[in-house]
């Protein structure tokens, strides 16, 4: 019989006594070597002291943490050459070395330092073997900014994508362990309790100070303030934000192409858009919308893992392959806001959210913008949801980079066609089953692009976004509950890109524009545009206003296309959401609804002009 298991996991206890820390940070430099490591036979510094099953890569103590992540000990141009260590790299598809010390640390262990890079070898030896080399040191048994971790963990989860992972420090314990514990929390919304204690199960004595600890509970901490999409009190989500807090949030959690396609667009808006469009023009869901469910439901394997795992150790109770998170039902953000403290924390576990964020990975590798932007308007490059039925041109955002079908083709085979080292197929098994009933039966929706005409799908969006009146009741309830999700669960977004009720899809789209906390367009916005340029009204306006508008206009485009008869409907719905007047005073509005319609009708002419120009190169 099971033993019974409480419901939350026991707060992590440090390796070091308070006593202990306090005599580490005394010592000078060259006695702790020879009295915490041994000295020149520094037992770090060599495979004598470990077992074989405590070295993944011979000659190092390493171990996995997770099937793409391994922690070790810090290599040496010595070990390097005796071990082969680059061979072993390559024999188990290690792309990338994650370095966590300062140069000089531990110069009186193993062997002499090199003198060009300060640690125990040179990158260069990587780099020239293919290797990505980064460096994002943290003092001895202690800690960094929260910032620099934030950055360490969007390199290691960009590094992830790229292959598997060696991150190491001295011994591959402390700081290693603080910064994949933290990237656990950010890639699988755990809480950090739970992201100590596996990290410990699989590299024992990870984490090793209060300070060490205290750095993983203020990630989750900080990390869980900003994840908020639909804010709301009642249901213990935060504040309401404005457009420019959202994108200051959501600069800090995307990376890569994402952060920049979506610099000055919200990610929950340009989804809703894509979705909408892709279901008026009857195509199957493009590579981005591919990309975020084969992403989340990548990371499906490793949360049952870490799950398992810690069920294993009874850390946490025995759970149905239907479990809630421990975190949805449980904890709460507000939680971690308490003065910090082992005794005094509490163990209400971290309701948490994934998201993608924002490093400057443009000093790692220059990338391509995404085809869905376009020189549309204003000399910008702006999001163009109609670059979706460009043919035979494949996605060259790095995003998209392992997803290049014909847009042509169904899901399915969408799927099938994609160049990932693992089947996507098999791998969307993982998402839940609400979410794959859905996204199966889009295909059903799916027509020849070449021959758009409307349809009663695309009079079914037209009026789901033209719509004046309040939604009905079940559309209100499921548009709440996807809400809720997309708050405090990791299925969220995945649930978001798979809907296929066009007005449920326009009920969140209005809400979120309805719910931040000053309306998009202010009275202020709106008497510019009576001195504005005619023929490039929008700019008048700051960036993240311009681009959110744009994005809604491009997909207000793409509807009313195909259904010209709902243009002015469409608009005046869009114009009520960005400004918060009633119906009843659309009429005084004038002037916008102007600008609206000739930057639609704008947005249509590039569209067809691209569309034309994709063609005839097509056929060259």
């Amino acid at each position: 019989m099971m033993p019974t298991l409480t419901s939350h996991l026991p707060v992590p206890r440090p390796s070091y006594t308070q006593a202990r820390e306090n005599l580490v940070k005394a010592i000078p430099p060259k006695l702790l070597c020879l009295l915490a490591c041994g000295g020149i036979d520094c037992r770090y510094e060599g495979p004598e002291c470990w077992k074989l099953n405590q070295q993944v890569i011979r000659g190092l103590f390493s171990s996995w943490v997770t099937d793409d992540i391994i922690a070790m000990a810090r290599p040496s141009n010595h070990l390097i050459e005796k071990y082969n260590i680059i061979e072993q790299f390559r024999r188990l598809n290690v792309k990338s070395v994650i370095n966590m010390q300062l140069p000089g640390e531990h110069a009186h262990c193993g062997p002499a330092l090199d003198p060009e890079s300060g640690f125990t070898y040179s990158p260069q030896i990587f780099m020239e073997n293919d290797i990505y080399f980064y460096n994002f040191g943290m003092p001895d048994f202690g800690v960094s900014s929260l910032g620099r971790i934030i950055d360490g963990v969007k390199v290691l989860a960009f590094a992830v994508r790229e292959g598997r992972v060696a991150i190491h420090c001295h011994a591959g314990l402390g700081r290693t362990g603080v910064l994949i514990a933290c990237y656990l929390i950010y890639t699988l919304r755990i809480s950090p309790s739970e992201a100590v204690h596996y990290v410990r199960i699989k590299r024992p004595r990870s984490i090793q100070t209060r300070s060490q600890i205290s750095q993983v509970f203020d990630f989750a901490r900080l990390l869980g303030t900003q994840l908020v999409q639909y804010p709301d009190l009642s249901l213990r989500h935060g504040t309401p934000f404005t457009l420019q807090h959202y994108l200051n949030r959501q600069a800090l959690l995307l990376h890569g192409q994402e952060a920049r396609t979506l610099r000055h667009t919200p990610k929950v808006v340009y989804l809703l858009c894509v979705r909408l469009s892709c279901l008026a023009l009857g195509l199957p869901a493009p590579p981005e919308v591919i990309a975020e469910l084969d992403k989340r439901s990548a990371l499906k394997t490793l949360s049952r893992t870490v799950r398992e795992t810690l069920v294993a150790k009874q850390y946490l109770p025995l759970m149905r392959d239907s479990y809630k998170s421990s975190w949805g039902d449980s904890g709460s953000v507000s939680s971690w806001d308490e003065p910090l403290g082992f005794l005094e924390r509490k163990r209400d576990v971290l309701l948490d959210k994934r998201s993608y964020s924002d490093s400057d990975l443009s000093k790692i590798i220059d990338l391509e913008l995404s085809p869905y932007c376009t020189s549309a308007l204003g000399n910008e490059r702006h999001w163009c949801v109609q670059d979706l039925i460009r043919p035979n041109l494949r996605p060259v955002s790095p995003i998209l980079a392992t997803l290049s079908p014909d847009y042509h083709t169904t899901e399915k085979e969408s799927i099938s066609n994609t160049g990932t080292s693992n089947n996507c197929a098999k791998r969307s098994k993982c998402t839940s089953k609400k979410a794959l009933s859905k996204y199966s039966s889009n295909t059903e929706l799916c027509r020849n692009p070449n021959n758009p005409g409307p349809t009663s799908v695309a009079r079914a969006v037209a009026k789901a976004m033209s719509d004046q009146g309040p939604p009905e009741e079940t559309i209100l309830q499921r548009s709440a509950l996807l809400q809720e999700e997309l708050n405090s669960s990791d299925c969220g977004w995945a649930l978001l890109v798979t809907e296929s009720d066009p007005h449920v899809l326009s009920c969140l789209l209005w809400t979120w524009l309805d719910k931040l906390r000053d309306p998009v367009l202010s009275p202020e916005d709106l008497d510019r545009f009576s001195w504005a340029n005619n023929r490039k009204p929008l700019n008048v306006l700051k960036k993240p206003q311009r681009h959110t508008i744009y994005c809604l206009l491009s997909c207000a485009s793409t509807v009313t296309s195909l259904c010209p008869h709902r243009e002015d409907a469409v608009l005046q719905r869009l114009m009520r959401s960005l400004t918060r007047r009633p119906q009843e005073e659309m009429g005084s509005l004038a002037t916008l609804m102007k600008v609206m319609r000739a930057s639609l009708r704008e947005t249509l002419h590039n569209y067809r002009y691209l569309r034309r120009a994709c063609s005839t190169n097509a056929t060259l």
